[in-house]
Formats: structure tokens, C-alpha cells, sequence
């Protein structure tokens, strides 16, 4: 199984404020869909809520949390409880939040990230990784755009 977080953070690395994304660009938002369709996607609580408790058509989403179980999607207490539930797919995109993010960083084969070049005000970050490029982490794809640019980085070895 490929597992990839799929991001879109600022300068700051500022991924969310008040529970919502602090920019709306519909080309960022086409591409999470062109690039997560057809595969299933992990997601915490705060996420799926985001959402309005909807699953998002044409993917499989996966839930954790340890406080509700959502009896119209998978739901699960622990990220591992997840994988082992989706071990036999090609490829897993985890989504979010910020704490999902920061417990599996150090297992995914790749990121894939909107970078917003102007910075906003939020209260979600996503973990730093910029320091590890080379070592850790290499860019493989980028196209740029003037307000972003998306960017795909592989685990190095």
C-alpha cells in the first residue's frame, strides 16, 4: 500500500483556522479531487465534520476517532486499526487535520502539497518537513501557479 498525505498549508505551514480552510482556491480543490478519486481516504474527526459528516463521493472515507462512531462510514480509535482495515489497498491519501498529520509523516511514502504563497492567520499547522528535503524527502513534481504551487515529494530510500 502507497501512503500519501495530501496537504495544502501556507508559509507558516498554516493548514486551518476555526476548523475550515483559511483560502478558497477551485483549482486546489479540482486537483485534491482529480489526484484522491477512486482511492480511499483517512481522515480525523475534526475533518469529517468539516465536511458536514458527508463522505465525499467516488472515494472510500475512513474516520478515526476515539470519542464517535459514524455508522455510515468505517470509523476506527487508532491510525493502525485503519491501515490494517485498508492494507489491501494500492494507495491510502490521509487528509487531515493536523494531528493526523503529525502521527503519520514518518510513515508515508509521499506528500503531496498545495504550497499557498501568502500567508494566513490559522490555528492548525501541519508538522515541518522543509529541513528534511534531500534527506528524507525529494521533489518528484511541481507545477506552479501565481498564488500556488503543488508539489509531490517522495520518501528518499
Amino acid at each position: 500500500m502507497k501512503l500519501s498525505i495530501i496537504v495544502a498549508h501556507d508559509p507558516n505551514l498554516v493548514i486551518g483556522k476555526d476548523g475550515e480552510l483559511p483560502w478558497h482556491f477551485s483549482e486546489d480543490l479540482k486537483f485534491f479531487k482529480k489526484t484522491t478519486m477512486g482511492s480511499p481516504m483517512l481522515m480525523g474527526r475534526g475533518v469529517f465534520e468539516e465536511l458536514n459528516e458527508k463522505p465525499l463521493p467516488g472515494r472510500e472515507n475512513v474516520v478515526l476517532s476515539r470519542s464517535k462512531n459514524y455508522e455510515h462510514v468505517p470509523t476506527f480509535s487508532s491510525i493502525d486499526k485503519a491501515l490494517d482495515y485498508l492494507s489491501d489497498q494500492e494507495q491510502v491519501f490521509i487528509i487531515g487535520g493536523g494531528e493526523i498529520y503529525r502521527q503519520t509523516i514518518d510513515q508515508v511514502d509521499e506528500l503531496i502539497i498545495t504550497q499557498v504563497k501568502t500567508k494566513h492567520e490559522g490555528d492548525t499547522y501541519f508538522p515541518e518537513y522543509r529541513d528534511e528535503i534531500c534527506e528524507t524527502w525529494k521533489e518528484t513534481w511541481r507545477e506552479d501557479h501565481e498564488e500556488f504551487s503543488f508539489v509531490k515529494y517522495q520518501r528518499v530510500g
